[in-house]
């Protein structure tokens, strides 16, 4: 291990979990499409009501649309992708999945099957965070969203190694770059610091100690409930963490955004600041919570949320096995 890393971090002492709750694929019927008839023209129907033609929706054959996560892109459910990718990672020991167990079973898992453990799901974002960080045997716990089947082991190493090198991190959120994504996919990038355009990841670690305070479902759980839905709105949700910012500091943010003065780093220290007082003022504990945003790659945040998504990334995929 890099000897810069923290003396607090140990090589292979990450426990991964994978949220794969039961989550739907958004799959969109195409409008209807009316025709109006006309009698004059040889190749209209002999009728003056109008011929109505419906689209059909989009093909549902590829998976079990209430099920997302194990849904098959070429030829293997997605969330194979994601955990074989976390089993080859030199830093990861158990992988834990909050789903139901009888359907990702169906998936047939053939890497890291050894390293496998399943965790009931508990129905909501937050809850299944908490079931599957509290099974972890491990300080820092990765945490991944079931559907970025683009990920791999580098990609996972790269993120953790970033992690270790930071101080004292309570939460690692992943972002990636418009300009770093080369796949010409459609995205938003709601965030621009720094004269770039961000968009969050779908992988993130957190810290036991953080994970135990959100676990008591106080304020704080409250607060990170919702962050899931809108963790692709950029680094403001992050900041609802901080809703109890004064006046002054919330005004310097909202004026440094718009001046695109804004950086990670002062990002990074308000929330931390706050996240602090605001927990040590309820347990009287005197410990540093800190949030780092680690920049990675495209392939943490591509997932796939519609049918669209899921044949473009499949595109992706297979020409990528012909290479």
């Amino acid at each position: 291990m890099n000897t810069k890393y923290n003396l607090d971090f140990k090589e292979n002492s990450v426990d991964a979990v994978v949220l794969a709750g039961r989550s739907k694929l958004i799959v969109s019927d195409k409008s209807n499409i009316i025709y109006f008839s006309f009698p004059l023209l040889p190749s209209s129907p002999s009728t003056l009501y109008p011929t109505e033609i419906v689209n059909p929706p989009q093909p549902l054959d590829k998976a079990d649309i209430d099920y997302k996560a194990i849904i098959k892109i070429n030829k293997k459910p997605m969330v194979n992708y994601v955990v074989e990718a976390l089993a080859k990672s030199d830093y990861v020991n158990n992988i834990y999945i909050v789903g139901e167990e009888d359907q990702l079973n169906k998936t047939g898992f053939s890497g890291g099957k050894e390293k496998i453990r399943f965790v009931d799901d508990k129905g909501s974002f937050i809850d299944n965070l908490i079931e599957g960080g509290n099974k972890a045997k491990s300080d820092k716990i990765l945490f991944s969203t079931s559907d970025i089947p683009l990920i791999k082991k580098e990609h996972i190493n790269n993120f953790i190694e970033k992690c270790f090198e930071m101080d004292k991190g309570s939460i690692y959120i992943s972002y990636y770059t418009k300009e770093s994504n080369n796949y010409n996919l459609k995205a938003n990038y709601p965030a621009k610091i720094e004269g770039k355009r961000l968009r969050n990841g779908g992988i993130f670690m957190m810290n036991y100690d953080f994970l135990n305070e959100i676990s008591k479902k106080g304020e704080l759980y409250e607060t990170i409930s919702p962050l899931y839905g809108e963790r692709k709105k950029g680094l403001w949700p992050y900041l609802k963490l901080v809703n109890y910012i004064p006046f002054s500091i919330l005004m310097k943010y909202i004026i440094n955004l718009f001046l695109n003065n804004l950086t990670i780093k002062y990002a990074e220290k308000a929330i931390s600041n706050k996240l602090t007082k605001r927990i040590n003022k309820r347990t009287s504990n005197n410990l540093t919570y800190n949030l780092y945003g680690i920049e990675g790659v495209p392939e943490f945040g591509i997932d796939v949320d519609s049918y669209e998504d899921l044949e473009n990334i499949e595109k992706i995929i297979i020409k990528k096995s012909k290479n």
